[in-house]
């Protein structure tokens, strides 16, 4: 069979002619196969609101979030009243009114001078004549609560048990250039302005310069603050049980072992960042050695159980 016959000779077999006849069988039922299968499935998108995407999505996908595991503290509650004392030989420098409050999680706090008059009498020569446990006994009466726990430190061991819990930063108000040798316990301080790492000396020199020379018992507050906001911490918390033992055996206090298992969900409560501690300053105003009446008041709202 010849084709195209003004262009060339271009023949089909009769072979190959049969083979074409069988190939477009073939192609016709593959089309007419893809168009069924097309019309097929248009149809079943239409009905089922068929896409690709919900195609190849699983049947159900749910979004997951991951949560932080919520931090639920065990339940703690009451008031626990301590006093704080530093002295030197039988001369005391200081003292130190705290109160953890486990009902609201937080630290209420007041300083008081070693001069501090109470029925007559300043603290200093109670702690003088009469030891530790007899200062307690008159602050509980000018506070008019009790005093659960007192914790009598000498300033070396002071600084010694300072130091083991850790040094703390704290913003000096103003640089400090002071030196007293008239006291009955000399002392002397030098420290720039700013964030300062406070050494254990340093921070009874600030303690004593705040309260007896600049007579601001907010500062020396916040001061003593600092130290149990920073030093009560959870690293502390995981050691506390050998930092206890160096604890009592450096200090003269009533507090017992027993006392301190006791204490082992306030500790925990009181170390751990997620609880929120808050703090109160209770600042004492003074008009010669006595703490003012008002201001007074005000303290023993603070600390009453």
């Amino acid at each position: 069979m010849r084709i195209f016959k003004n262009r060339g000779d271009i023949f089909f077999s009769k072979t190959n002619k049969e083979k074409s006849t069988e190939q477009k069988i073939l192609i016709t039922a593959l089309v007419a196969i893809v168009l069924f299968t097309v019309v097929f499935l248009s149809v079943t998108a239409i009905k089922n609101d068929f896409s690709a995407k919900e195609f190849f999505a699983p049947e159900k996908l749910e979004a997951t979030q991951v949560q932080e595991e919520e931090y639920i503290p065990p339940q703690i509650n009451g008031k626990t009243n301590y006093l704080i004392l530093v002295g030197e030989k039988n001369n005391l420098l200081f003292g130190v009114i705290v109160q953890a409050d486990s009902d609201n999680i937080s630290y209420k706090l007041s300083s008081i001078k070693a001069s501090t008059v109470i029925e007559g009498e300043s603290l200093a020569d109670i702690y003088r004549s009469s030891s530790a446990k007899n200062a307690r006994t008159a602050v509980e009466s000018l506070l008019s609560s009790k005093i659960d726990y007192y914790i009598s430190m000498q300033s070396d061991k002071f600084a010694e048990i300072y130091s083991k819990f850790g040094e703390i930063n704290y913003p000096v108000l103003n640089d400090i250039k002071f030196k007293d040798n008239d006291n009955a316990v000399p002392y002397s301080l030098r420290i720039k302005e700013g964030e300062q790492k406070i050494r254990g000396s340093q921070l009874i020199g600030l303690m004593r310069y705040y309260l007896d020379e600049k007579n601001n018992t907010s500062v020396a507050n916040d001061l003593f603050l600092s130290i149990i906001s920073q030093q009560v911490n959870e690293e502390n918390a995981q050691n506390s049980e050998e930092l206890f033992q160096y604890f009592i055996t450096n200090c003269e206090t009533n507090i017992t072992v027993k006392d301190f298992s006791a204490a082992g969900d306030k500790i925990e409560v009181f170390s751990d960042e997620r609880s929120g501690v808050n703090i109160y300053n209770a600042p004492a105003e003074y008009k010669n050695n006595k703490i003012t009446a008002s201001s007074l008041k005000e303290i023993k709202g603070y600390f009453v159980k």
